[in-house]
């Protein structure tokens, strides 16, 4: 068996049809669509085997898309409260619509810190900053310096080639 090394590849695909090209293709999509080596456009095989219905103007691209936008009428998304649910709601606080919004899902009103203190807290308003707070680090924790590695490297790999039964524990850490 020769050298795979030696593989002309170009001279295969040459040798392939349409056809099998795009079979060819369609089986390495199907390998790896996630592929982050490849460029975004790439990662999706092409679907569409529709030939162009005429030339590409962006302007009036962009004017259709405005005035159908325009024609459209806006939809009314009317959600019906329960009277005291709405009087609730209205007059929440910031910090209690922020523990809200937490607990209905929509983290991205809110900082990491705030959504997990709003669920994990007990009955009691957990965030008292509000949806519109600054984000504040939290304070630097300042660990104390681990004292160097007094290990014996050689001694105590004897120790381990001769199974001394007085040798627990090896650390090799930070050598």
């Amino acid at each position: 068996m020769s050298d795979p090394r030696d593989i002309d590849e170009d001279a295969i695909l040459r040798g392939l049809s349409a056809a099998e090209l795009d079979q060819l293709e369609y089986d390495l999509q199907e390998m790896d669509p996630e592929n982050a080596m490849l460029p975004a456009g790439f990662r999706q095989r092409d679907q569409t085997k529709k030939t162009p219905t005429g030339d590409y103007d962006r302007d009036a691209l962009q004017d259709y898309l405005e005035k159908s936008a325009l024609e459209l009428e806006d939809r009314e998304d009317l959600i019906t409260l329960e009277p005291e649910l709405e009087e609730a709601l209205k007059n929440a606080t910031d910090a209690e619509m922020c523990d809200i919004a937490a607990i209905l899902g929509m983290y991205t009103l809110m900082s990491n810190k705030q959504y997990y203190d709003a669920l994990g807290c007990t009955g009691k308003i957990a965030n008292t900053e509000g949806i519109n707070s600054v984000v504040k680090a939290d304070p630097f924790k300042i660990f104390p310096e681990e004292p160097p590695n007094t290990t014996n490297v050689e001694e105590t790999v004897e120790r381990i080639h001769n199974n001394d039964s007085g040798l627990m524990e090896v650390n090799l850490n930070n050598i």
